[in-house]
């Protein structure tokens, strides 16, 4: 009985008392005594430093811009697609190049009857303004869905 109490209590006892331990080592707060009285006074050194944090991550943020995309050309359907009745959705997973050049990385889902590569084709043709951080471009990879249907052609 006390060896398993032992077992089961030992690794908690331990966890708990070196957690403790290097809570208080890495904390942010450092205890400082006061000289004229016994009482122990913790001063936390936090504020200063976040709100250095805070006012750059802030710049960051007002100078960054996403990914801005002003034109993206209308996918139409095959004939092959439009004989067959072929619909649904196509993802592509594109690479916007702080150049200004959209690329296709990877087919996500795909569809037959040339639908797949007609998106492939919407999606190089592409325009939009790359996104920015502190106002240099720089490349971003995103999701995009083309959606093929009877109805809308």
């Amino acid at each position: 009985m006390f060896v398993s109490l032992l077992k089961r209590g030992l690794p908690f006892t331990l966890t708990l008392l070196v957690g403790s331990g290097l809570g208080s080592i890495f904390s942010s707060t450092t205890p400082r005594t006061n000289t004229r009285s016994n009482v122990t006074t913790t001063v936390t050194t936090t504020a200063r430093n976040s709100s250095c944090r805070e006012r750059h991550r802030a710049r960051a943020v007002a100078e960054s811009t996403p990914l801005i995309v002003t034109f993206e050309p209308n996918t139409r359907l095959t004939e092959a697609a439009r004989r067959n009745q072929t619909v649904g959705v196509v993802e592509l997973l594109v690479r916007f190049d702080a150049d200004g050049k959209a690329t296709v990385v990877d087919r996500l889902t795909t569809l037959p009857d040339g639908l797949t590569e007609e998106a492939e084709r919407a999606a190089e043709r592409t325009t939009f303004r790359p996104a920015t951080i502190n106002g240099k471009p720089y490349t971003v990879t995103e999701v995009r869905q083309f959606i093929f249907s009877l109805d809308r052609y």
